[in-house]
């Protein structure tokens, strides 16, 4: 990820520019997600086709973090994109549900890549987005996690604040203000969605002429088995509560009266999600388990 490549000197070619090595167009999407599958089945290391799919999925141009099978792929354009293969263990359409909540956050006006969802031939729909780390001639943009950054662990304790902090010290002098508001905003989507696996390494940053900009949001997902946040949207307090997050407003350069107005706006925005969750067919009984997750009580 980001603008890092590797090379043993300076006249050496980098390690990974191999075109055997690269991300495959989208027409090979269907037999990645057929090996991840694969993969999955009891006993699949014993099967004589286990080394080709291992092969095809840990190729560099596949390698990429985070618990779900992942690959990357070019699309017609040569545009290089990230696809999120589903597991043989969901008991939802996760890929769809993961587009409901990013169309969501778009209508909330945050900030997110552009994305599509593919019927590839597995029961469930893969979820791609495009890599917002480069640029639309493909040169790369320096992107870093919100754990690097901020020099932590995965495991410890973190807060909303400390990125906001960030942004107000080391953020583009010309974008801290919107990036602050944007941030705030997030917060309060990520309550009433139920995105609570909003952990350091599902923030990031991208580097700009002047500073570090707030990376488009990303892993965007409803989650009903989780009571609290991984960042505390205060010091210290990881409860939902909207009203625990307009008690922190002025860390982010926001009036009472900006503050309200981007609530009304993201509850405006989050009250269609049943109507989203129609148009992309999903069962009743999903729309109804999922409704367990957006009803939870997250203050007024």
């Amino acid at each position: 990820m980001g603008a890092l490549r590797f090379r043993r000197d300076a006249a050496s070619p980098f390690l990974d520019n191999d075109h055997h090595l690269a991300a495959p167009p989208v027409a090979s999407l269907r037999e990645l997600e057929a090996a991840s599958l694969a993969l999955e089945a009891p006993d699949a290391d014993e099967l004589p086709e286990f080394r080709q799919w291992l092969t095809a999925l840990l190729a560099p141009g596949s390698s990429l973090g985070g618990t779900r099978p992942k690959a990357n792929f070019t699309d017609p354009d040569g545009a290089l994109w990230i696809a999120k293969f589903p597991s043989r263990e969901d008991r939802r359409d996760i890929g769809t549900w993961e587009m409901v909540v990013h169309q969501l956050a778009q209508a909330a006006g945050i900030n997110v890549p552009d994305t599509q969802l593919l019927r590839l031939g597995g029961r469930h729909r893969t979820f791609a987005s495009r890599r917002f780390d480069r640029l639309a001639n493909g040169k790369r943009r320096f992107f870093v996690s919100a754990l690097t950054l901020l020099n932590r662990q995965d495991g410890e304790n973190a807060s909303y604040l400390e990125l906001a902090e960030f942004l107000s010290t080391r953020g583009s002098p010309a974008h801290k203000d919107a990036d602050l508001r944007e941030l705030w905003t997030r917060i309060v989507f990520n309550i009433l969605v139920s995105n609570r696996d909003d952990h350091l390494r599902n923030h990031g940053f991208i580097l700009s002429a002047d500073g570090w900009r707030l990376a488009p949001a990303y892993d965007l997902n409803p989650n009903n088995e989780r009571t609290h946040h991984q960042l505390a949207i205060d010091a210290t307090d990881p409860t939902p509560d909207v009203t625990l997050a307009f008690a922190t407003a002025e860390f982010y350069g926001l009036s009472a009266t900006q503050a309200d107005e981007i609530v009304r706006r993201v509850q405006t925005a989050f009250s269609e999600w049943r109507t989203i969750a129609g148009k992309h067919r999903l069962p009743r009984a999903e729309i109804e388990l999922v409704a367990q997750a957006f009803s939870s009580p997250v203050g007024t």
